[in-house]
């Protein structure tokens, strides 16, 4: 409305400026001016137009050129994630390709769908169905799309050998990049929603024979019972074969899906997944391992160390198993690579503060210390906790129950040491359980011998007290008789000395009366 009412207004003054100056300069000057106004006027319009398009435009590209920007940060951080956060955004491709790399690398070579095709005395015979995946050199968003396009692709991120992809289906691979005198540990394939996945473990191989797909492996030493019974089943037709012990690790077993917080650290644990793994009633997770029995009370410590795993310590946890979660007061750097550098060979993965000296661990020299801002949070174990609480750059937040990782490896050759030596054992105790019985029957028989070597006794000893009373009655009977002969050799001797007095009272009576005789007659 201005615009026109300022049109309308110069209009005036214009013709008002002409109709005074025609006079002075003329028709043609007048009409040429009159022209030149028009066009003037005619020009402006146009220049408006192209002005009033011209800012459209340059709002239209200011406006595109944000999204523009928006979009490549927003792609920054679909692609890197938020690269001032310590831990990795596992929602981001760069993270979650570092990710897959690293498991790759840890998981080693690994053929799946390996068809059982023959089983002889102590030996298998397996035709393997896929190759071993490459590792990519670098995370690069295009390979994604070249392995979606390929449907023989192991695993996203991971690229197959041309020979593999192109070969028909069901043919052995050609190049299989496994010799002979391989060690593998070799799994049992069982049918689930997400496909053939390894189920039981069937024992540590070595490969003896391998030519065009087709291997030929041994255990490296004796199976166990179980192991033996689920090879002779039948029941897994195929089977995985690793080069290396699949690694224990705390976010394997969460729920796909689920995403740290503060009561899990490494996401909710499957119950379900865990239980089957383990073979271990469900029902264990929740119950009291003091009212169980031995076998049942160790199956529930374990189902429950590894449901509670990032969880709040349960009651009576040890000590090395509790670390805290920690948030920090005041901006702080850590220094996590050491000077020296050696490999773990030479004295191990770290020194004595912690800081790595294995140079596949150390971060370079720009990563060398790592920095934390006040209000994030980490976890800690115990120790470091507590130093750096004495010190006020952080305050507890949270005790977290982590559990001590297995060495599967190791723990499956541990478990098979202890059952050959617990069969060994058993072996020789029931050889001495054998002796023990001998030992007890020979025993037992001369028990049998002493019993009735007692009863003979029994006998003799009733016989000997039998007689023992006669006996007794007897020397009371000959007692009473001696003591009644005695007193009759008592009387009997007394009348002897009292005929003697007698005797000899006559004898000198008539001694005396021969005396007196004699005395008279002889003087």
């Amino acid at each position: 409305m201005i615009v026109w009412l300022v049109v309308v207004l110069t209009l005036a003054l214009f013709i008002w400026m002409m109709v005074k100056s025609v006079k002075e300069w003329g028709a043609l000057h007048a009409v040429l001016v009159s022209l030149m106004f028009i066009q003037v006027w005619c020009f402006l319009f146009f220049t408006a137009g192209v002005a009033s398009r011209r800012n459209g435009y340059v709002k239209a590209y200011d406006t595109l050129r944000k999204k523009v920007a928006d979009k490549e940060r927003e792609l920054d951080r679909v692609r890197s994630g938020d690269k001032l956060n310590p831990n990795p955004d596992l929602d981001s491709y760069i993270p979650v390709t570092t990710q897959l790399e690293r498991l790759s690398v840890e998981r080693g070579r690994v053929w799946r769908g390996a068809n059982v095709t023959g089983l002889a005395q102590n030996e298998a015979t397996l035709q393997l169905g896929m190759v071993a995946p490459v590792m990519l050199n670098q995370a690069d968003p295009n390979a994604g799309n070249a392995n979606a396009a390929n449907p023989n692709a192991a695993n996203p991120g991971q690229a197959v050998p041309a020979a593999a992809a192109n070969a028909p289906a069901g043919a052995p691979a050609i190049d299989l990049g496994i010799t002979t005198q391989t060690i593998v540990h070799v799994f049992g394939e069982s049918n689930d929603q997400r496909g053939l996945l390894p189920s039981i473990y069937l024992g540590e191989f070595v490969v003896t024979e391998a030519n065009a797909g087709i291997i030929k492996i041994k255990p490296t030493s004796v199976l166990t019972a179980e192991q033996i019974a689920a090879i002779g089943s039948g029941r897994f037709p195929s089977w995985s074969v690793y080069e290396l012990m699949p690694l224990d690790s705390h976010d394997a077993f969460a729920v796909e899906g689920s995403k740290a917080e503060e009561t899990a650290i490494f996401g909710r644990m499957d119950l379900n997944e865990l239980s089957k793994l383990l073979s271990i009633d469900p029902a264990l997770a929740t119950a009291e391992p003091t009212g169980l029995s031995v076998k049942e009370a160790i199956k529930a410590r374990v189902l429950q160390s590894y449901l509670n795993d990032g969880a709040r310590p349960p009651e009576g946890t040890p000590p090395e198993q509790v670390y805290v979660q920690v948030e920090f007061l005041k901006d702080y750097t850590i220094e996590v690579d050491a000077q020296e550098q050696r490999t773990a060979t030479e004295g191990g993965f770290y020194d004595l503060s912690g800081r790595s000296v294995d140079a596949r661990l150390k971060r370079g020299e720009d990563g060398a210390k790592v920095s934390f801002k006040q209000g994030d949070r980490i976890v800690f174990d115990s120790v470091t906790s507590n130093d750096l609480g004495k010190q006020d750059i952080i305050k507890i937040v949270t005790p977290v129950f982590v559990r001590s990782l297995n060495d599967y490896e190791y723990a499956f050759r541990e478990v098979r040491r202890q059952i050959t030596a617990a069969l060994q054992d058993a072996v020789l105790i029931q050889r001495e359980l054998a002796e023990m019985q001998k030992s007890q029957g020979i025993a037992d028989n001369q028990v049998r011998l002493g019993q009735d070597e007692r009863s003979k006794l029994d006998k003799d000893f009733a016989q000997y007290k039998k007689e023992l009373d006669v006996i007794g009655a007897e020397a009371l009977r000959l007692g009473e008789n001696v003591q009644t002969t005695r007193s009759e050799i008592s009387a009997t001797f007394k009348q002897i000395q009292a005929l003697r007095d007698q005797i000899v009272s006559r004898q000198k009576a008539l001694s005396e009366s021969i005396n007196a005789v004699s005395g008279s007659t002889n003087p």
